[in-house]
């Protein structure tokens, strides 16, 4: 059974849905010893949980070190997070819609006239890249480096360096908590109109000091990248592997919203995400101590048939937007909306350019948390 959760192994990500299966009927509350914590693996559970802030609580987890909102809770986690929403609303993504359309063309423009074509870095991770630095207002001098240290941390290319200890990560995310400030004292001695000078000098984020500040920065530092980087590399894999579906969209694109629902369902970008409990709990029957630490693992909970039948089909017309991709709740992530507003923006001319693309070479990343692609290529005629 070890090696069933070894997240440390290169083959992890291989048949990983099969693995969550045998966890949700045989072991749907299983302790990793590894790690020593306790993985929660049912749909109804893992919602239960995510609802129950006052007993699985975000702060003193394995994703403590850097202040986010994913560490807070209570009334700071609340004021900051709805300082923040309304530049993230779907009312304020629609504003920048023209812009993101622009920069998607503009990144298929440069793409070269080749059978093979190299996705990932060339337009997968530039357009959520170039989208927070050009309209959110990121520091462009500060960028390479942000995305370097985004990279690292998200996982590992299984055929790059094996993963380092856990003192290198720490170092990175030193490094990146050092950056964030770079960028937001920067801001300040130059603002303009834009998120990251309104963060560097709002009175009511200010209220909760300088680690208040920060800790917005390092959300969008993050949480910006990765989620879209991965939605968009998973869906085009998906794409791929069900070819009746891209031929269902192609003739409905308006059915594109709901594709992308799927797409976060089944392959979701964040697929665990973990939890301290301040209290005993009873689940499935076992009982888990107060202080031990969980993973609410979104990715198998969205898999679970009992929630979702036939839940390994990728059907863009399920109803699924209950789906826990995103988490739930109080926690849900705040970026969603600039998620899905990029990726309808990247798949609509994806498929205007590429109507009926294979995958060439790809593989997964190594990460205990993630589901994206170390690399990704495709092959057919613009």
């Amino acid at each position: 059974m070890s090696a069933l959760v070894d997240v440390t192994d290169t083959n992890y990500h291989e048949n990983l849905y099969a693995r969550y299966r045998v966890l949700r009927n045989e072991h749907p509350v299983y302790h990793d010893a590894q790690r020593n914590i306790w993985m929660i693996t049912r749909y109804d559970d893992v919602r239960a949980l995510l609802r129950n802030a006052a007993v699985a609580c975000n702060a003193d987890t394995g994703h403590s070190y850097l202040l986010s909102l994913t560490s807070l809770d209570g009334e700071r986690h609340k004021e900051l997070r709805g300082a923040v929403m309304p530049f993230f609303s779907q009312t304020a993504m629609a504003s920048m819609k023209p812009a993101l359309d622009a920069l998607v063309a503009e990144l298929f423009d440069r793409l070269p006239n080749q059978p093979e074509v190299e996705l990932l870095n060339s337009v997968i991770k530039r357009l959520p890249q170039k989208f927070v630095t050009e309209l959110l207002g990121f520091p462009k001098h500060l960028a390479p480096r942000w995305y370097e240290l985004g990279d690292c941390l998200v996982g590992q290319d299984p055929l790059g360096e094996q993963p380092g200890a856990p003192e290198v990560a720490l170092r990175l995310l030193d490094e990146l908590q050092a950056l964030m400030r770079e960028a937001l004292h920067w801001k300040r001695n130059k603002p303009e109109d834009d998120f990251f000078s309104w963060l560097s000098d709002s009175q009511t984020v200010q209220e909760h000091g300088e680690d208040g500040v920060i800790t917005l920065a390092n959300n969008i530092g993050l949480a910006a990248l990765d989620t879209t980087i991965n939605l968009l590399g998973n869906g085009t894999g998906l794409l791929a592997r069900f070819p009746e579906q891209r031929k269902r969209l192609l003739d409905k694109p308006e059915l594109l919203p709901g594709a992308i629902e799927e797409m976060l369902r089944i392959e979701a970008p964040t697929q665990a995400l973990p939890r301290r409990l301040v209290a005993d709990i009873d689940v499935q029957g076992v009982r888990i101590p107060a202080g031990e630490e969980i993973s609410l693992v979104f990715a198998a909970a969205n898999h679970d048939p009992a929630k979702y039948p036939q839940p390994e089909m990728f059907d863009i017309q399920r109803k699924n937007h209950d789906h826990l991709a995103f988490g739930f709740g109080l926690h849900k992530c705040v970026g969603q909306h600039l998620a899905r507003m990029e990726a309808i923006s990247y798949f609509s001319e994806l498929l205007r350019r590429y109507p009926e693309y294979e995958l060439g070479e790809h593989r997964w990343l190594l990460s205990h948390w993630a589901r994206g692609y170390a690399a990704l290529t495709i092959h057919g005629s613009a």
